[in-house]
């Protein structure tokens, strides 16, 4: 995925060099055609640079004055481009990032991808793992203000403070993967929580260590479950099964359709963990009613602890308050 994504960014970048060639040689028509004399002054300053570095290769010239001599050749330019309506710098290298002169790098002689091709790059990462506008739902940005500093019913903390430590357990699991105490999470409470949100986060966090993750809501799973059930071939559901980490969202949405929605999560699930691939799921239901719905099966891989950490989220929904 990272590769067929790279592959097609510095494609895009080398087409956008070749407008910005496109545009730099119509530039220059358009420029010369208005005054004759710029594409004289510009053959002059061209026979002055390679005059002055063959002067400095030879051991003839030191090339001191090149500099000051350039500088007033691009002042004539300049003015006569002003002269006849264009910009001083109309006949500069027209790039689409300055930076890296779209060719997406930067450095020498070791070369870093440019912030440009960084950010798309990314962006583009983002949304093939599902993870689409939500990409900026980072640890980084959970605002914990947002959750009222009471105590929780029942307990000894606030839910400031449980939600504190509940960041603080995702980002340690999406730091430590493959080494965290266990390949999996569950997500448990009722909806404004932030669970969502937190994996997000961690989808984030894992995508930047270099892990080919996949998000995806369980309404959405279902419907490639049921797709592979009715063709006989697996398609999408291969790439849930090969994901180093894959975050299921909402569990207990989806609709439960006979044969195909118990079946197909416990294969996934057995699946991943007899691999030793990492599992994040969300859900609104208890452990009961996860029990309750998917069969004590399920519920038993998700509650075993040394397989999967459980995480209660507790408090008042924060999208009301």
């Amino acid at each position: 995925m990272r590769n067929a994504i790279l592959r097609d960014l510095q494609a895009e970048y080398e087409q956008q060099r070749m407008r910005n060639d496109q545009e730099n040689q119509r530039r220059l028509v358009q420029a010369t055609a208005a005054c004759p004399e710029i594409a004289d002054l510009m053959d002059d300053r061209q026979s002055m640079i390679f005059a002055g570095l063959r002067g400095i290769l030879d051991g003839r010239v030191q090339g001191d004055d090149l500099p000051a001599r350039m500088d007033v050749m691009n002042g004539r330019i300049a003015a006569l481009l002003t002269q006849h309506g264009f910009a001083a710098d109309y006949l500069e290298p027209v790039y689409r990032c300055a930076k890296c002169k779209d060719t997406g790098y930067v450095g020498e002689p070791v070369k870093d991808m440019c912030e440009c091709m960084r950010s798309a790059f990314y962006a583009r990462l983002y949304q093939q793992v599902g993870l689409g506008e939500k990409a900026p739902q980072t640890f980084e940005s959970f605002d914990l203000n947002v959750f009222p500093d009471k105590q929780v019913e029942g307990q000894t903390l606030t839910q400031r403070q449980m939600m504190q430590m509940i960041r603080d357990m995702c980002q340690g699991w999406a730091d430590q993967y493959p080494r965290a105490e266990t390949s999996d999470m569950l997500l448990t409470g009722p909806s404004g929580l932030g669970k969502t949100f937190l994996m997000h986060a961690m989808a984030k966090r894992l995508l930047d260590r270099g892990f080919n993750v996949l998000m995806m809501s369980a309404y959405r799973f279902l419907e490639v479950a049921r797709k592979a059930y009715f063709s006989g071939q697996n398609g999408e559901l291969d790439s849930l099964m090969e994901a180093d980490v894959l975050l299921l969202d909402d569990l207990g949405s989806e609709p439960l359709m006979e044969n195909i929605t118990i079946v197909q999560l416990f294969n996934l699930i057995n699946e991943r963990q007899t691999a030793g691939k990492g599992t994040v799921i969300s859900t609104n239901l208890s452990v009961k009613e996860l029990r309750d719905r998917y069969t004590e099966r399920i519920a038993s891989r998700l509650t075993d602890k040394r397989q999967c950490t459980l995480v209660r989220f507790m408090g008042e929904d924060v999208r009301r308050i």
